[in-house]
């Protein structure tokens, strides 16, 4: 089986990440529901900026830490 290196791997979660981000950047400007345009915009945040942090739960603890 052929995987692909971690370098690639790691562009091509940054580029869905941030066409995550953008998708929702662009719901946040079309709705008229402000709480899910605040919504829309905190989770916009969190995928263009902290694509390289570790996923966290409510607790600010790391997923992996919790077995």
């Amino acid at each position: 089986m052929h995987t692909m290196p971690d370098s690639e791997n790691d562009s091509k979660l940054e580029l869905e990440c941030l066409r995550l981000a953008s998708d929702l950047m662009q719901l946040a400007k079309e709705t008229l529901d402000p709480d899910l345009k605040e919504l829309c915009l905190r989770m916009a945040k969190h995928w263009s900026g902290e694509v390289d942090e570790p996923a966290t739960d409510d607790t600010g603890v790391d997923d992996a830490s919790d077995q």
